[in-house]
């Protein structure tokens, strides 16, 4: 696609919607087909965030409902008035409970369950935010689906230090666990995450995160600069990187590192660049609203993150067609990065590995382009076309089980 079509994802709003004139095709294409439509709901604390969630609900929601056809509900808890930051379909009908779902979850399952009721939909579906704990709890007789977005370890990597914080982050995931059990259906990022919610229920499904933009360039691979993008926060663990980068300076110092992102780390982040006197080689960029561009001005892409559920970015640099050195976390970048095909991989916490990683790329211009089409040609793997015709594959079979199940059935 060219320009403007998905331009940037980190602090405005952009259109994901896709090509009119590709859904005209689809549209064309499926008119042939007998497929009953059917009603979805998606369950979300709020859209007007521009996170990985919000950017993937939206560009899935918009190709049920624009290319499949299918009736869409986005039901939020407390949108308040604010503005989408991804633009969603007019085709799709949007609620807002204005319930506060992290203090007072009575109030926003009375509230869902009763808008449920109206809206009967044939499949409800929770990104497994709040809104798992409130939708297990409704009994509108819709199917319930949840999507999970993030690792099985999640809160122990997030809370997990002490005895203290690995008691609560037990606590929480054995909440989680049970809350999951009572789904029709549970559905993971990655075969890894499988595997271990595997051990919870055993009717767990995969189904991958897809590309929400596809771009016809690739990088030349000939500018003397690495990217990283993510918010400024702990999880992404920026402060690993910049060490890295210390040891990549004292060996390429005419390339530079640029980090695109906003958050609460950045003038602890700032701080860290001028004590380790790298001031003008890493530069925090701040928000985009076209990382495309950003990642096709850029010959590698980086990631440091502790834990992740199946990284986007990282997706993003295979269709822009980048090798990608990456921290080998809990979920998602070894089933996107082969060592020595596409990229490298680190273990957590070893900025050595990952330095050198990024210095056998800047140094090698013959394995950073092997790596780039390399990388290019597995984004092939992660179309939105391919991920939705499993989703839909799903859906279907779900309420066709329900069909033959029911009593009029």
């Amino acid at each position: 696609m060219k320009d403007g079509h998905f331009g940037g994802f980190y602090g405005r709003k952009v259109n994901l919607r896709p090509n009119r004139f590709e859904i005209q095709r689809k549209l064309r294409k499926l008119l042939s087909k007998t497929q009953k439509a059917m009603r979805l709901a998606y369950c979300i604390h709020a859209l007007n965030l521009s996170g990985g969630i919000e950017r993937v609900l939206t560009t899935k929601a918009n190709y049920l409902a624009d290319v499949l056809g299918h009736e869409v509900h986005i039901i939020t808890a407390r949108q308040k008035g604010r503005k989408e930051c991804f633009r969603l379909s007019d085709r799709i009908v949007r609620h807002d409970l204005d319930a506060n779902d992290r203090m007072f979850l009575h109030k926003y399952r009375r509230r869902l369950g009763a808008l449920l009721g109206t809206i009967r939909p044939d499949i409800t579906v929770t990104v497994c935010d709040n809104s798992l704990y409130a939708l297990t709890g409704c009994d509108d007789g819709s199917v319930k689906v949840g999507e999970f977005h993030f690792s099985h370890e999640k809160f122990m990597m997030k809370y997990g230090t002490g005895a203290l914080g690995r008691a609560y982050a037990e606590f929480r995931t054995r909440r989680l666990e049970r809350a999951v059990r009572k789904l029709d259906r549970f559905v993971v990022l990655t075969k890894a995450d499988k595997e271990d919610w595997e051990k919870v229920r055993p009717d767990v499904e995969q189904i991958y995160n897809p590309l929400t933009f596809v771009s016809d360039e690739v990088s030349p691979l000939t500018g003397k600069r690495c990217v990283a993008v993510g918010r400024l926060e702990a999880q992404k663990n920026f402060k690993d990187l910049i060490k890295a980068w210390k040891t990549v300076d004292g060996r390429h110092p005419d390339w530079t590192l640029s980090i695109f992102g906003k958050g609460s780390q950045e003038n602890e982040l700032r701080n860290l660049i001028k004590d380790s006197g790298l001031a003008g080689k890493v530069i925090l960029e701040g928000g985009t609203s076209d990382i495309r561009k950003e990642l096709l001005d850029s010959s590698c892409l980086v990631m440091s993150s502790r834990y992740e559920g199946f990284p986007m970015v990282l997706l993003e640099a295979l269709t822009t067609g980048l090798p990608i050195v990456s921290y080998d976390c809990p979920k998602g970048p070894s089933e996107i990065v082969t060592i020595g095909a596409n990229g490298y991989l680190a273990k957590v916490g070893d900025t050595g590995t990952l330095a050198q990683g990024i210095c056998s790329v800047i140094a090698n211009e013959d394995l950073r382009r092997r790596f780039g089409a390399e990388s290019k040609r597995r984004s092939e793997n992660f179309t939105l076309e391919k991920t939705m015709e499993r989703w839909d594959r799903l859906f279907s079979s779900l309420t066709t089980s329900r069909t033959r199940t029911s009593p009029e059935g």
